[in-house]
């Protein structure tokens, strides 16, 4: 083991420092189900498949995106543009209701908000739900994507986002 590396142990401080050092792109999934707009931030999102074309994503099981994704089957995973930390903390805030109140916002495929300005939009139906702890892995396939190749990707690494 390096010298700069330290062993600890795994207490859930230091398991989320450790995971903290990993620098992650930041997204918001949205939802509209019922005429309802629903949304929260998330760093744990990835590609998983080519062919066919899957993604993933985890939600906390008490997140009402996670309901309310679960009711509609469908998703969308905004890629947030450097510039767009603000829309990252409104949509992290737990309880928070005016999460769209001061976003611009067109409907998507399946009529889920698409977040202006950002890098990318990926528009997805649920294909797989996992057990994943206190969150649930969710698997979606890929529908349609929108991407911004002018903009730069928000990073979150160590609590705070880097500069583009």
């Amino acid at each position: 083991m390096s010298a700069a590396l330290k062993e600890m142990a795994p207490e859930p401080h230091d398991f989320r420092k450790a995971m903290g050092s990993f620098a992650a792109g930041v997204t918001v999934v949205t939802v509209c189900h019922e005429g309802r707009l629903v949304g929260t931030t998330v760093s744990a999102f990835s590609s998983v498949s080519m062919d066919p074309p899957l993604v993933m994503v985890c939600l906390k099981r008490d997140s009402r995106t996670l309901a309310a994704l679960g009711q509609a089957g469908s998703f969308c995973v905004n890629i947030l543009a450097s510039d767009q930390g603000d829309l990252a903390y409104r949509f992290a805030k737990s309880g928070a209701d005016d999460r769209f109140a001061l976003t611009v916002v067109e409907a998507g495929v399946g009529g889920h908000p698409l977040l202006a300005g950002a890098v990318a939009a990926v528009e997805c139906d649920l294909h797989a739900a996992h057990d994943g702890g206190d969150h649930e892995i969710l698997v979606g396939r890929v529908l349609r994507v929108a991407v911004d190749d002018a903009k730069a990707p928000l990073v979150y690494v160590r609590g705070g986002f880097l500069n583009a």
